[in-house]
C-alpha cells in the first residue's frame, strides 16, 4: 500500500451513484410493476435532466411501455410496439444503442398517436439485455441538444438496475401459485414468509439459554394479557406452556446437551422418544402469576409433540437472523399451541401449515383474530423464507408470489 494514500467514501450527495443506488433499491419493491418501472423512470430524469425517460417491457415479441416520466400516465400499457418497428423497436433488434437529433426525420421512425412526443425529437434508446435476449428498452427524450456518447453510455448504466427490476419480476412469475387448503381462522393479510424451522433442523443449544427462556416466558405472559380469559384447549395449552419452561428435567437435559453441535434436536428428539408428563411447577416458579389456569385443565396429558415445539422455539428465538419477525405469515408443517402461542405474542400475521394445526392452536388462532389456513399441499415446494405471500382465512387460499393485480384485490378487500 503506497503511503499517503486516503480512502474516499462517496457520500450522499454524487447524483450519479445516488441515483444507481436508488434505482438498485427500487428495483426490490414489490407491487405493480408500472408503478415500480416509472419511480424508476422519475430517478433517471432527475440525474439526466431530460424531459421524458420511458421504459419498454419485452412481452411476447411486443414492446409495451411500463413505465414513464413526462408523458400522460394513459400511455403507460396502452402504448405497443412490435420488436423492429419504430426507433425504439430498431433498438430492441439491433441490441445496440440508438440516438437522433430529429426523431421523425429517421426513416425508422413511427408516429405513435396522442403520445406527443413530436415536441421532444430528440432521442436516445438503450437495449436492456439478460442473458443475451432483450428484456426492454430504456428511452430517453428531450427537445433540444443531441446526445453525447457519454450520456449514452450513462444511459446504459443506468438502464443496468431496470432490467433487473424486469429479470426479477419474471423470476417471481414462474414461482407464483395459488394453494388451496382448509381455512381455519377468518381473515385476509399480505405478508412475507417466516419459516418455522421442524427440530431436524436445529443445531447446538444457545449460549444463552436463560434469556432465551425468559423471553419465551414473555411471550406467554403477553399472549395471556391479550387473549384474556379463554377456556378449553387454548387454557390447557397456555397452562401446559407455563409448566413446560419450568421444568427442571427439560432443563436438565438442555444443560447436559450444551456444547454437542445437534444439542437442540437431540432433545427434542429424546422428549419425541418418551412421553413425559406435567404434574406441577417447581417450587417459587412464577409460572401461576404468567398462567393463572396452571393444572385447572388437566395438565397431566402426555405433552410429547409440545416439548419438541419448544425446542424449535428455543432454537428460533436464540436465532437473531430466524425469518419468524413480526408482521410475518409463520409457515411451517404442523402448527401446534406453543408455536401458536409464541406467534400470537410476537404479532405474527398468519399461521399457515403445510399439514395439521391442533385443535387448542387454532383456538388460540381464532381467540386472536388471526388467519389460519392448514393442510396445504405442495406449500413446501413453493414458499421460501422471505416470500410475499397472500393468506385468506376464509376459502383457504394461499397466493405464493401474488401477481400486482391480485395484490391490488387483497388491499382493497
Amino acid at each position: 500500500m503506497t503511503r499517503g494514500t486516503a480512502i474516499h467514501v462517496h457520500h450522499r450527495g454524487d447524483r450519479g451513484v445516488d441515483a444507481i443506488l436508488r434505482l438498485i433499491e427500487l428495483a426490490g419493491h414489490d407491487g405493480p410493476i408500472e408503478a415500480t418501472l416509472t419511480q424508476m423512470c422519475v430517478e433517471i430524469a432527475a440525474v439526466t435532466g431530460v424531459d421524458i425517460v420511458s421504459v419498454y417491457a419485452c412481452e411476447n415479441d411486443r414492446l409495451v411501455m411500463r413505465g414513464n416520466h413526462g408523458f400522460a400516465s394513459q400511455a403507460i400499457g396502452a402504448t405497443v410496439l412490435a420488436v423492429g418497428e419504430g426507433l425504439t423497436g430498431l433498438v430492441a433488434e439491433c441490441m445496440r444503442p440508438v440516438s437522433a437529433a430529429r426523431a421523425s426525420a429517421e426513416a425508422a421512425y413511427k408516429h405513435v398517436p396522442h403520445l406527443g412526443e413530436e415536441r421532444f425529437p430528440v432521442y436516445a434508446g438503450v437495449p436492456l439485455i439478460s442473458g443475451g435476449a432483450v428484456a426492454g428498452v430504456l428511452v430517453l427524450q428531450r427537445a433540444k441538444r443531441t446526445f453525447a456518447a457519454d450520456e449514452v453510455t450513462l444511459a446504459t448504466a443506468l438502464g443496468a438496475p431496470i432490467t433487473l427490476a424486469i429479470e426479477r419480476r419474471r423470476a417471481l412469475a414462474v414461482r407464483s401459485a395459488r394453494l388451496a387448503g382448509t381455512p381455519g381462522s377468518s381473515g385476509r393479510v399480505l405478508g412475507r414468509v417466516g419459516l418455522v424451522p421442524t427440530s431436524t433442523a436445529l443445531g447446538p443449544i444457545p449460549g444463552e439459554l436463560d434469556r432465551v427462556l425468559a423471553r419465551l416466558r414473555d411471550d406467554l405472559a403477553r399472549t395471556v394479557s391479550r387473549l384474556g380469559d379463554v377456556d378449553g384447549a387454548a387454557a390447557a395449552t397456555l397452562d401446559r406452556f407455563a409448566l413446560a419452561l419450568w421444568d427442571s428435567r427439560l432443563r436438565e437435559q438442555l444443560d447436559a446437551a450444551t456444547g454437542r453441535p445437534d444439542g437442540l434436536r437431540a432433545v427434542a428428539r429424546d422428549y419425541a422418544r418418551t412421553p413425559y408428563r406435567l404434574n406441577e411447577a417447581p417450587d417459587g416458579a412464577p409460572a401461576v402469576e404468567q398462567a393463572p389456569r396452571l393444572l385447572r385443565h388437566g395438565g397431566d396429558g402426555q405433552e410429547v409433540g409440545l416439548y419438541e415445539e419448544l425446542c424449535v422455539l428455543i432454537g428460533v428465538t436464540a436465532d437473531a437472523r430466524s425469518p419468524v419477525r413480526p408482521g410475518a405469515v409463520w409457515v411451517a408443517d404442523r402448527i401446534g399451541g406453543f408455536v401458536a402461542t409464541v406467534a400470537i405474542a410476537r404479532g405474527a400475521n398468519a399461521l399457515v401449515a403445510a399439514d395439521a394445526i391442533t385443535p387448542a392452536a387454532l383456538e388460540l388462532a381464532r381467540a386472536a383474530r388471526i388467519p389460519v389456513v392448514s393442510n396445504v399441499p405442495g406449500l413446501f415446494g413453493w414458499v421460501r423464507s422471505g416470500d410475499l405471500v397472500a393468506v385468506d382465512g376464509d376459502t383457504g387460499v394461499v397466493l405464493v408470489q401474488p401477481a400486482p393485480d391480485e395484490i391490488e384485490r387483497m388491499r382493497r378487500a
